[in-house]
């Protein structure tokens, strides 16, 4: 980019947002001031109310009188604050390490990941030298299943981050565990809850100091790759062939990077429908690498001219469209691990760094550093990072892990005007993993297509939420298409913006939104709401019209129907005792022909 071009750009961001206020911190107002020392930050709508949950796994070894060693789960009420729930949920029993193997902590990364499709998330948790996995029972508890599952780690292994993917496309989440003192460990989903090592693809083993693997289509032939960020090591990419075997590519590729690697952000950042791989390293080690697709099995490094190649220390890192323009932003945290020295030099803690994406503006590939401007540029000892919508309102907040405080819960407050639009879209798996890893995601809005790979997988963590689109001033979605990991495409059109819709493979796309409720018929009554055993809806209508029940769950799933005639007394009178569906926040809807009544519906 010209130096001139460079500046005009500039002044477009600063005139574009002059009115904006930056990102304002809200962790002490949101209920986080109790949590502190974390390593990894992962997010899932846990218990099925609509909203996204937090896990954090703490640094400490687990002593249940220290506040600071807790692993913390923190359930959005859906008002802009959180409640603790670690015990009611059932994560009493703590890791405890008192053998300490490396330095970098005990407890490590937490992975979401429905592994037995039953469409409530379960969690991973990776650590030193014995890892959990924790079985969602679908009614706000969790059950330490590891040792029924098969999935304890080992003895002797410092696992980092873990991967939930679909390595043979047979519907089921496979395990890839990173681990920082051996070789990785990878796992086959039997079914019935049970894992077990692949002995059969050698490649899956390596033996390098890997930090984050991330699965991602790189061969285009439909089958998850991975690739790996290794610590002073070459990077890998493992490419899959059909789930038979695989192979190292990364020298093929040109992604075998050299430096410390940690962190791996995968985005569109130039928008040509060619996902790019963003590695975070130690820069006074190695400079970070933005990988940019070519479309010719070939990367290639751009970092440096496009200026985010240096983010100190780097751990976390998101690419994510804060702006809502319609171009992907990066974020980078960083902090030194204590005090280090590289070439007899004493490394210090710097700003995070957070680029802003100037493509929009400028119709040229670039970033501007605008970290100060946002007041992203804090200097705590970061680890792990997420960006969601913590608070409903479209856009994306922030949250940072940080292992000698509490965390950082940022609010997007950049955009308020009807010149930033934003779409979202959950998805959910039937033919493909329930969790829908492992899909693609385009939508066209106006002159603009973008691109998502949906996957999870952050530093430390592997999280569950709604795939969000920044889509500037367009008011529609002209397609939306998704590619899922069994191949079925599907297409939908002229969809609004500022909503989240929710798609099932193979299914319907639903909206049910709060705005879009209604209630033509003011004689409609739920009672009691919130229930607890059973629930009853009475509505007023011509006798002998045909009238309908349905209940959904806030994601969009159908999950009760009950019609009748009503009868000649004219009023119309259904009860649901809830069925097996857990507690949480339901939709009702009333029919006739069109839709008479709709609203929320609690169940304790």
């Amino acid at each position: 980019m010209s130096t001139q071009r460079l500046f005009f750009a500039v002044l477009l961001l600063l005139a574009a947002q002059l009115c904006a206020q930056p990102f304002t911190r809200v962790d002490l107002a949101a209920g986080l001031s109790h949590i502190s020392d974390n390593n990894g930050v992962a997010i899932a709508d846990f218990d099925g109310d609509g909203d996204e949950d937090i896990f954090f796994t703490g640094y400490h070894s687990f002593e249940a009188a220290a506040d600071s060693t807790w692993n913390r789960l923190m359930s959005n009420n859906g008002d802009g604050t959180f409640t603790d729930v670690t015990i009611a949920a059932g994560f009493t029993d703590q890791f405890v390490n008192n053998d300490v193997i490396a330095s970098l902590g005990e407890k490590m990364g937490a992975s979401w990941g429905d592994y037995d499709n039953d469409g409530f998330p379960d969690l991973y948790l990776s650590n030193s030298r014995k890892d959990q996995l924790y079985h969602n029972n679908g009614d706000g508890t969790f059950t330490d299943v590891s040792i029924a599952a098969g999935l304890v780690g080992c003895n002797e292994c410092y696992s980092g981050g873990a991967t939930w993917f679909d390595h043979d496309r047979d519907g089921d989440l496979d395990l890839y565990v990173s681990v920082l003192n051996g070789p990785n460990l990878a796992y086959e989903n039997l079914g019935e809850g049970t894992f077990s090592l692949f002995n059969n693809h050698p490649a899956l083993f390596s033996a390098g100091i890997t930090w984050t693997t991330t699965a991602i289509d790189i061969g285009k032939d439909g089958f998850l790759d991975l690739y790996l960020a290794n610590d002073t090591e070459a990077n890998q990419c493992l490419t899959n062939t059909s789930g038979l075997h695989y192979n190292e590519s990364g020298l093929a590729y040109r992604m075998a990077d050299e430096g410390a690697g940690m962190g791996i952000a995968v985005g569109d950042y130039n928008n040509d429908g060619l996902f790019d791989i963003y590695v975070t390293n130690i820069f006074s080690h190695h400079p970070n690498p933005l990988f940019k697709n070519t479309g010719r099995r070939r990367y290639v490094d751009v970092a440096e001219n496009l200026a985010v190649d240096n983010t100190g220390w780097g751990w976390g890192v998101q690419f994510f469209d804060a702006d809502q323009d319609g171009d992907e932003d990066l974020f980078a945290v960083n902090g030194v691990v204590s005090k280090q020295y590289i070439g007899g030099v004493e490394q210090q803690d710097e700003p995070h760094c957070f680029f802003q994406n100037t493509l929009i503006e400028n119709r040229e590939e670039g970033f501007v550093n605008r970290s100060a401007d946002f007041g992203l540029d804090g200097m705590e000892r970061a680890r792990g990072m997420e960006v969601f919508d913590y608070d409903g309102d479209g856009d994306l907040d922030v949250i940072i892990a940080n292992v000698a405080s509490r965390p950082m819960l940022f609010r997007n407050d950049l955009v308020n005007d009807g010149n930033h639009n934003f779409f979202k879209v959950r998805l959910e798996g039937t033919e493909s993993n329930r969790s829908a890893y492992g899909t693609e995601v385009r939508i066209k809005a106006g002159e603009q297509t973008l691109y998502r790979w949906y996957h999870g997988t952050s530093f430390f963590a592997q999280s569950l939420k709604a795939v969000h689109f920044g889509i500037g001033a367009a008011t529609k979605i002209d397609e939306l298409q998704i590619t899922w990991l069994s191949g079925k495409v599907e297409t939908y059109y002229d969809l609004d913006v500022n909503q989240t819709v929710n798609v099932i493979e193979g299914g319907e796309l639903t909206d049910l939104h709060e705005s879009d409720l209604v209630n033509d018929h003011p004689s409609t009554e739920v009672f009691p709401n919130p229930f607890q055993d059973k629930a009853y809806f009475s509505t007023r209508l011509q006798a002998g019209e045909s009238i309908a029940l349905d209940i959904f769950s806030v994601t969009g799933q159908h999950v009760w129907q009950t019609e009748q005639i009503v009868p000649a007394s004219g009023i119309a009178k259904f009860r649901w005792g809830g069925g097996n569906q857990p507690a949480g926040t339901y939709i009702y809807r009333l029919s006739s022909g069109r839709t008479i009544s709709s609203g929320k519906l609690i169940k304790k």
